[in-house]
This record gives C-alpha cells, structure tokens and sequence, in this order.
C-alpha cells in the first residue's frame, strides 16, 4: 500500500480547502489515504518543499523515508490519480 502526503499552506486558507478536496477524492478513488502536512510546521515531510502544493507519495511501510513519487505545483484529479498509479507501480 502507499500513503498520500499534500504539503501546503495552512488548511485555513480558501485555496488549500478547494485543492484538498480534489485531491482528498482522488486519493481516496484509488483507495489511498490522503494525508495533510502543513509547509509551516515541524514535520520532516514537509522540509524541503519550496513550490506549493507538493505532494509526495510513499511507501505506507516507510511513511517518513524517500518518497516514491512527487508532485510539485498546481495539480488536477488526473495529476494525482497518475501520480497515485506510479507509486503503486514502485511498491
């Protein structure tokens, strides 16, 4: 199985509500948790992002390890589901 990390700003903010929901749905169409990491806080994840949203696809077995895949920048349900496919593919 893989996990699904999103990286961005505060969940506070409109634009961030709006993408998790797209990418909250297209995790959870291909049976994945998604999972939230905001930029400003203290896990490791979220280290060396500087675009965001970045999401990071990994391992469920090594959750903080080396990510799978990745993402970075403005992204659709399409983006996300491919991305979702190739980490599934590395497993």
């Amino acid at each position: 199985m893989i996990l699904a990390v999103l990286v961005d700003l505060p969940d506070s903010n409109a634009r961030v509500r709006h993408i998790w929901g797209i990418f909250d749905a297209a995790c959870w169409a291909k049976d994945v948790e998604p999972e939230f990491v905001d930029v400003t806080s203290y896990d490791v994840r979220a280290r060396d992002v500087e675009t965001v949203p970045t999401v990071y696809v990994y391992d469920d077995a090594d959750p903080y390890g080396e990510p799978l895949a990745e993402h970075r920048g403005a992204f659709t349900a399409d983006d996300i589901a491919g991305l979702l496919e190739r980490g599934k593919a590395l497993v």
